[in-house]
């Protein structure tokens, strides 16, 4: 255990940036280089082996002792004055003085996992991306990040640098066919309030599953894994990547991402593609008299696994440069 420094009057030359999810941690340090910050070492851990964030960054230090300068880290919970609100799909609580001792500096910044990954698009080259709809962006419209993963990310990036974090995942879903109201039906009646992320993130594949084959429950992984060969799982990958086009178009008309939307995170990696988005699409696309502008916002699946802890190692670089 360390004890904090206060340090306030340098660039920082070595980062901590975390990506806290309801299934994974990673942690990651960059070092500072002539041509700007390098990845150096990446560790990954099961978040619900761990009782909290000091205790897997115990184990980071524990794996190789770390002097670091600044830290950033993307929680998937909402943040309000500084303080983390309770992490949602993980039942951690945030100590801040455990996780400032355990770093051993007292420059740490805590942001919602979704606007570390927005804050990580500025960082991306074309080969980090693949284009699902090129669309035509407007240089002085809003960028758009919806991350699928364990839950449902969305973050905005405005054309001025300025992020915005939000909690547009648990809005209300919306049924409207016959499967919706019997998905809706079935996750009501085990946790009340239905939102999008119980529909449109990985959580949701085993219950859409289930009511596709009464009787068999699989996880999400085996579900992807084997879809190839089997037509229930393909047909529940299916229904899911139409889900996530229909949030991803609410989400894409609520933020005006007429710079274009970026879909990251594990889930959304492993369920689409360029041979995988014409259900997507059609989802996305689906609403009403703004069609035609949907279908003008270019839409892109972000290859690069590390765009969140890039933009939290960005976010430290930025909060704590004098």
């Amino acid at each position: 255990m360390k004890v904090p420094k206060n340090q306030t009057d340098s660039r920082p030359s070595r980062i901590l940036a975390g990506d806290i999810g309801g299934t994974y941690s990673r942690l990651a340090i960059f070092s500072q280089q002539a041509d700007g910050y390098e990845l150096e070492r990446l560790e990954t851990y099961l978040s619900p082996e761990h009782n909290g964030l000091a205790e897997v960054l115990a184990s980071f230090f524990e794996e190789g002792r770390e002097e670091v300068d600044a830290a950033c880290f993307g929680l998937p919970a909402p943040i309000r004055a500084g303080e983390v609100l309770p992490l949602t799909n993980l039942s951690w609580l945030i100590d801040l003085e455990k996780v400032l001792r355990e770093i051993g500096t007292d420059r740490v910044a805590l942001i919602n996992d979704a606007e570390a990954t927005a804050v990580g698009i500025e960082e991306l080259s074309e080969s980090d991306l693949i284009c699902l709809q090129p669309g035509q962006a407007d240089p002085a419209g809003n960028r758009v990040v919806v991350t699928v993963g364990t839950g449902l990310g969305v973050s905005a990036l405005s054309p001025a640098g300025l992020t915005l974090a939000t909690e547009a995942g648990h809005t209300t879903f919306s049924p409207r066919t016959k499967f919706d109201f019997e998905l809706y039906a079935s996750l009501h009646s085990m946790h009340g309030h239905v939102s999008w992320e119980r529909v449109a993130s990985g959580m949701a594949l085993p219950v859409i599953h289930a009511l596709l084959s009464p009787g068999q429950s699989l996880d999400a992984a085996d579900i992807v894994r084997r879809a190839p060969s089997d037509d229930l799982c393909a047909r529940a990958v299916e229904i899911l990547r139409g889900y996530i086009g229909a949030a991803a178009g609410n989400v894409a008309l609520t933020l005006m991402a007429s710079g274009g939307l970026y879909l990251a995170g594990g889930v959304a990696g492993r369920v689409l593609g360029r041979e995988k988005a014409d259900r997507f699409l059609s989802a996305f696309c689906d609403k009403g008299r703004m069609r035609g502008l949907l279908e003008c916002m270019p839409v892109f699946l972000v290859k690069s696994g590390n765009l969140a802890l890039r933009g939290a190692a960005k976010t430290a670089v930025d909060r704590f440069s004098t």
